[in-house]
C-alpha cells in the first residue's frame, strides 16, 4: 500500500501544479467552457483507453468490454460523476438550476468517489503492482476525475447555499439509487442474476464491506446525508452573517406560521 500512497502524492502534486496554473492562466469565460470540457474528455480517454486499445489493435474490444461492466453502464458514483462533469461542461448557462444541482454533485460527491477511487482503489488492492497498465489506468482516471472536481471551486463555480446544497443532495442519492436499480436490473435481465450480484451497482443488492451487511447503499446515502449535513451547516456559518444562517431562517418561517 506504500507504493500507492506514494503514487497518489505524486498525482495530488502534480493536480495541484495544474490547478495553480488554471487558477493564474484561465481567466476569460471562453478559456473556462474551454478546460471544463476537455478535461472530462481526458477523463473518459483515460477510462475508455484499454477498450480502444484492444479495439483498435488486437481485436479483442468486445471481449474487454464484457469484463470490464462499468464501460457499459455507470455502476459506481464516480462513473456518474465523470459524465456530469461532461455534461456541465457542455452547459453553457451555469446559473441554471440544473447547472447548479451538477456542479454540487460533481463537486460533494466528487471528492468522496475520487479520493476512494485512488487511495482505497479495487484494482490495486487484488493486484498491488504499477506495473499492469489496468491498474495504473484505473488510478490515473481517478486522478484526473479530481482533476475535473477541484476545477469547480478553483474556477469559482462553487455556490454555497445549505437549503439548495441539501435538496441536491437529497435529489443525488435518490437518483444514484434509481441508477443502481436500472444498471442490476439491466445485467440481471440480460445476463444472469449472479451477474447483477457480483456487479452491485451503487452497492444495493449487498454490502461492499465483509462483516457489515446492513451497510448497503440506502444506509450509506443517510450516512452522506449527515455528513453533508454537518459540512454545510459549517460552510454556511463561516459564508453567512449571523442572523442569516439556514436555522435563524427556518425559525423566522416557522415563527411566521
Amino acid at each position: 500500500m506504500g507504493t500507492l500512497i506514494i503514487f497518489n502524492v505524486i498525482l495530488m502534486l502534480i493536480i495541484a501544479l495544474l490547478l495553480f496554473a488554471v487558477k493564474k492562466w484561465v481567466r476569460s469565460d471562453r478559456a473556462k467552457k474551454v478546460i471544463l470540457l476537455l478535461a472530462p474528455i481526458v477523463t473518459i480517454l483515460f477510462h475508455y483507453s484499454s477498450f480502444l486499445y484492444h479495439s483498435i489493435f488486437t481485436g479483442a474490444g468486445i471481449e474487454y468490454v464484457s469484463n470490464t461492466p462499468n464501460l457499459i453502464l455507470p455502476i459506481y458514483p464516480c462513473n456518474v460523476v465523470m459524465w456530469c462533469a461532461l455534461a456541465y461542461g457542455l452547459i453553457s448557462n451555469r446559473e441554471s438550476r440544473f447547472a447548479l444541482l451538477l456542479s454540487d454533485y460533481i463537486f460533494w460527491f466528487g471528492i468522496a468517489s475520487t479520493l476512494v477511487g485512488m487511495f482505497a482503489n479495487v484494482d490495486f488492492i487484488m493486484n498491488p503492482t504499477l506495473g499492469d497498465f489496468e491498474v495504473t489506468k484505473s488510478i490515473v482516471a481517478h486522478a484526473t476525475l479530481l482533476f475535473n472536481v477541484m476545477l469547480i471551486p478553483v474556477l469559482g463555480l462553487l455556490r454555497p447555499n445549505f437549503f439548495r446544497n441539501m435538496r441536491n443532495m437529497v435529489i443525488s442519492v435518490l437518483v444514484m439509487y434509481l441508477i443502481g436499480l436500472y444498471c442490476n436490473l439491466i445485467f440481471s435481465a440480460l445476463v444472469s442474476e449472479e451477474a447483477a450480484y457480483d456487479i452491485n451497482s451503487m452497492f444495493i443488492i449487498h454490502s461492499p464491506f465483509e462483516g457489515m451487511p446492513f451497510l448497503r447503499y440506502p444506509v450509506i446515502a443517510l450516512v452522506g446525508l449527515a455528513i453533508y449535513f454537518i459540512i454545510f451547516t459549517v460552510c454556511d456559518i463561516i459564508t453567512t452573517p449571523r442572523g442569516d444562517r439556514w436555522y435563524n431562517r427556518a425559525l423566522r418561517t416557522l415563527n411566521k406560521k
